[in-house]
């Protein structure tokens, strides 16, 4: 998955310029409005934590995200860019537990939380209607952590995130753009506390598309 992503970031680097053919620079401002679909890796020290099995823990998240960046430097290839994305994502699963007659009945449902807030810088190539990117982030924040629906998580703590990733926009009028991304977001490991289990340091992947509006 890592390599397929990394041969898609670098075929949208390249993209752009050539598919856009007007001399119009990228504008000075866009917004992001996507869905998002995150994968995630399967902690079998955090299924323990929980008293599940390791296939009681969800691997995908559904959600939001948002950003906004600003376009303050352009070159003649390429447009600087500072700005910050917010993903907020949400998985579940429940297995199913046999029972003595054969029948099966609903078990514990494992819960997936993620939400990040990451402030990034960009390179982007292309122009006004149509440009690629690739973006980085550092000092971001996130509360990424696994519950159960019987005994919720309290007062989790934030964990340090970083994010790296790519995408596009492609503008159908003068406003409206659609947009694809996908960044991969590092996370800090989290000790235990009252509430909630120990979480490793972990690396997810999260797809989105939607629109984009300047």
């Amino acid at each position: 998955m890592h390599r397929r992503a990394c041969a898609v970031l670098v075929c949208l680097a390249f993209a752009a310029p050539a598919a856009a053919q007007q001399d119009q620079p990228i504008g000075r401002f866009v917004a992001d409005f996507r869905g998002v679909y995150g994968r995630h890796k399967v902690e079998p020290s955090v299924a323990t934590d929980l008293g599940v099995e390791s296939g009681n823990l969800p691997a995908r998240s559904w959600g939001l995200a948002g950003g906004a960046h600003f376009y303050f430097w352009h070159t003649k290839h390429i447009t600087f860019g500072a700005g910050g994305e917010t993903v907020w994502a949400r998985g579940s699963r429940t297995q199913d537990v046999a029972n003595a007659d054969g029948t099966t009945s609903p078990g514990i449902t494992v819960r997936r939380h993620f939400f990040a807030i990451v402030p990034e810088l960009s390179l982007n190539f292309g122009h006004r209607n149509g440009w690629s990117y690739i973006s980085g982030g550092m000092f971001g924040t996130a509360e990424a952590f696994l519950d159960r629906a019987d005994l919720p998580a309290t007062n989790v703590p934030h964990r340090s995130t970083i994010s790296y990733g790519g995408g596009a926009r492609w503008f159908t009028n003068n406003r409206i753009a659609f947009a694809v991304d996908f960044h991969w977001y590092s996370v800090a490991a989290m000790d235990a506390g009252l509430t909630y289990v120990a979480e490793p340091r972990t690396t997810l992947l999260i797809l989105s598309g939607g629109i984009s509006i300047r």
